[in-house]
Order: C-alpha cells, then structure tokens, then sequence
C-alpha cells in the first residue's frame, strides 16, 4: 500500500458543514420507536446526548484534529492501531452504511406514499414501489455526486432546511394539542427494561453523523475553525429536535398506535389537522421526502470517501481510488456503492415483510456503525497527552457503543420470525467483514503498508 494522500478540491465552508452535520444526524424516522417509550423517552434523549453524542464531538474533534487527512474514522483507526484494525473500522463503517441506505429508503417510499395516497395508502408494502423509490434515488444521489461535491453539497443544504420545517410544523401541532385539551395519554411509567436498552441503542445512533464531515477534511476550507464551531451548533439543534418532535409526537398519538415507519406521516397527518392546514399535508410530505433524501445525500457522498481512500492507498483495488479527471469526483466509489446498495436492498427483503426487514436494516446499521466508533472511542481513550476528562468521555462513548451492539440483537414488535431476525443480523454483522477482509489480506499481500504500524500492530 502506499504512502499518498487523495487531493479533492476545498469547496466546504462553516455553511455548509452546519446544514452537513444537521441533515446528517437529525433523522425524524428514528424518533417513532423512541415516542413509543412513553415519557421517559423525553429523559433518555438527554442520555444518549450525554453518554453517546458528547464523547463522539470529543473524540472527532480531538483526532481530526491529529489527523485532518481524508478517510475520517478509517485515517484514524490506521493511524493509532495499524493498517489491518483501521481496514477493519472503515470497512464496518462503509458496510453499516449499505446497510443504512436501504433503511431510510424504505421510510422515503413510505413518505412518497403518503404524498401520493394520503395516510390510506398501502403502497409503503408494495416492494415494487419500494424498488423503485430506491432505484431513482441512488440514480439522482450518484448523479449530483458524480459532478462533484460543489454541486453534490447542495441536495444535503436543501434537505437540512426541509428538515427544520417538518420539525418546526410537528412540534407547533403537538403544543396545539396539549393546549387544547385533546392530547393522547402519555404513560409516565418505565417500560420493560428490554425495551429501554433496545430503545437506548436507537437513540445513540440517531446521534451519529457528526464524524461524516472528517471523511471528507481535505475538502473542507478551514477544517481547524470550523469543525468544532458546526459541531457544537448541530448538537445542540439536534437534541432540541429530538425531545420537541418525539414530545410532540407523544401528544398527537397514543403511543401504542405510533408505528415504525408511519409514525411521523400520522403525526404530520394528525398535525395539519390540528393546524387547520389539511391543504398542506401532501406538500409538507413532498417536504420531508426531501428532508429524507437530502440526509441520505449527505450520508452517500460521505460514505463514499471510505473505499476511495481505502482504493487509493491500496487496500481494497485499486479503482476504487480514482477521481475523474473532469470533474473531481471518486466517480467508481459512488458507482460501486450504488451497486452494492441495491444488492443489500435485494437481500434484507428476501422472506421478509417491508416492516421486518426495516428493523433487520436499522439493527444490522446500529451494530455494523458502532464497531468502527468503538475504535475512535478507544482510539481517545488511548492518547495520553490529551486532558483526562477527554479520556474519560472516550470511555463512556466506549462502553455505550458496546451497550448499543448488544441491544441491537433485542427484536421488536415487527418481527415475526426471531431466529430469522437473528441470522440476519449475525450474518450482516459478519459476512461483510470476511468479504472485505478477503480484499485487504491479498492487497497487503502485493504491497507494503500505507503507514507505519502502530505500536504492537500486526
């Protein structure tokens, strides 16, 4: 492997990092298993804030700053505990990803549903539809990539913008209910403990995305000033998101009646009723439709950098390194991610229902995605220099991503085969991983490392 680093060209400003990390981690699909909690939903948003988010803008800010390079989670681990544990932590990060797109694509083609039938419509278990809602997307998110970042950039800015509006519209319905007098009931009581940890896991994952710019440092203008100001910013929005639109949610519906994928359509159906505002209820689902691909945007060209970083330094081929020469873009990643998306869309829904294999995606997502922040948490924990409460946050993020895998395996109300639901999620947990590792042994195989090897690497 070779010892380069990939030139793209700057084109990210603070702007743009803000509306980047906002669409990136806020993610309003995730918010229905959470309201379905009850109250003590409200408290645990704080948590997975305080143990989860917290330690991850530590531990980001703390080794992009050591390592600015491109690659973000995948530079970082490679640097710290050797070429093989960072092939490793940016192949499960890329995975969970694959994993990732074909999840909020299943909840997209449920919004265009919404927008196309009303909160009637069936066509969200409809697999035809739900193919070709994904197909279109991958096709229009490999286009804008394909031109290259300063046009790519701008379907996240548009999603983020989206997303505030669909937040702001749920959460005034909600304060009109609890006004009124005709909130839903909210139970107040802890659910089944099974529950809170499953819950927890999701919550802790609905908090990621702040890491997703550092894949892309060497395209951000001045990374060292503005990494940690939209950082900061886009955490505290996001939270402030959470709790307003999972509140709100709460008291628009009885949680027994919050689904999986329909939650935030009924709550939005619900909403503009309150708001006397029926007119807008297709328009406003076109919104979310676009706050959805706009966060899914971000997610895809973020992701992309992992493999074409990993293809330019030799250890996974060599292709997937390559920037076009027009329009300086890693154009065979975006292709190769297209294609193994749709492939994992082909494989999740396999004997499954739309619902079922939804929650195998979301699981396989949260397990795949935890492994690579359990190296950044672990990565924290060991740089001695840095002040011991930065370590002590590595820690607690390290111990929480652990909780979250384990959670991971709990299935929900949706499945209806447990030994189904958990040989697809050991088996997307797993195959991934001997794949890729497949291409890193015969790699290394015909080159020598990237970088040098961490202290005790092998």
């Amino acid at each position: 492997m070779t010892d380069r680093t990939p030139e793209l060209p700057r084109t990210l400003t603070f702007r743009d990092l803000l509306l980047f990390k906002l669409v990136a981690i806020v993610n309003v699909s995730l918010l229905t298993p959470s309201a379905g909690l009850g109250r003590p939903a409200l408290w645990l948003w704080a948590v997975a804030f305080a143990l989860f988010f917290v330690p991850e803008v530590v531990a980001v800010l703390a080794l992009s700053k050591r390592y600015p390079d491109e690659g973000g989670l995948y530079t970082w681990a490679s640097r710290q505990f050797g070429p093989t544990h960072g092939f490793i932590s940016g192949w499960y990060y890329w995975t969970g990803n694959l994993f990732y797109f074909p999840m909020q694509l299943v909840y997209l083609a449920g919004v265009l549903a919404y927008a196309a039938q009303g909160a009637e419509s069936r066509l969200v278990d409809d697999k035809t539809f739900v193919a070709s809602v994904a197909l279109g997307w991958l096709a229009l998110v490999t286009a804008v990539n394909f031109v290259g970042l300063g046009v790519g950039k701008w379907l996240p800015n548009v999603g983020a913008v989206c997303t505030a509006f669909t937040a702001v519209l749920i959460a005034s319905a909600g304060v009109v209910a609890w006004r009124s007098g005709s909130a839903a009931p909210v139970p107040a009581d802890l659910p089944p403990a099974g529950e809170i940890f499953s819950g927890l896991s999701v919550m802790c994952f609905a908090f990621m995305g702040v890491e997703l710019a550092s894949t892309m440092g060497s395209e951000i203008k001045h990374p060292d000033r503005d990494l940690p100001r939209a950082a900061m910013a886009a955490g505290a929005l996001t939270l402030g998101i959470y709790v307003s639109v999972t509140w709100a949610l709460q008291q628009l519906l009885p949680p027994g009646e919050i689904g999986v994928i329909e939650g935030i359509l009924q709550g939005v159906d619900l909403g503009v009723r309150r708001l006397r505002l029926e007119w807008l209820a297709t328009p406003l689902a076109i919104v979310m439709a676009v706050s959805l691909a706009g966060g899914l945007a971000a997610w895809y060209a973020g992701s992309t950098r992992i493999p074409f970083v990993a293809g330019f330094n030799d250890a996974l081929p060599a292709a997937l390194g390559r920037v076009h020469p027009r329009w300086g873009s890693p154009y065979v990643a975006l292709l190769t991610q297209g294609a193994l998306t749709i492939g994992f869309i082909a494989v999740t829904m396999w004997g499954s229902s739309v619902r079922e294999g939804y929650q195998v995606l979301l699981k396989s997502s949260v397990i795949t995605t935890l492994i690579p922040f359990s190296y950044m948490f672990l990565g924290l924990v060991g740089l001695k220099d840095e002040p011991a409460w930065k370590r002590a946050a590595g820690a607690a993020g390290l111990l929480v991503s652990v909780a979250g895998m384990i959670a991971a395996f709990v299935p929900g109300g949706d499945v209806t085969s447990v030994a189904r639901y958990e040989a697809k999620l050991l088996a997307g947990s797993l195959l991934p991983l001997l794949v890729g590792l497949a291409f890193f042994v015969r790699a290394r195989r015909r080159a020598r490392p990237a970088w040098p090897l961490a202290d005790g690497a092998r």
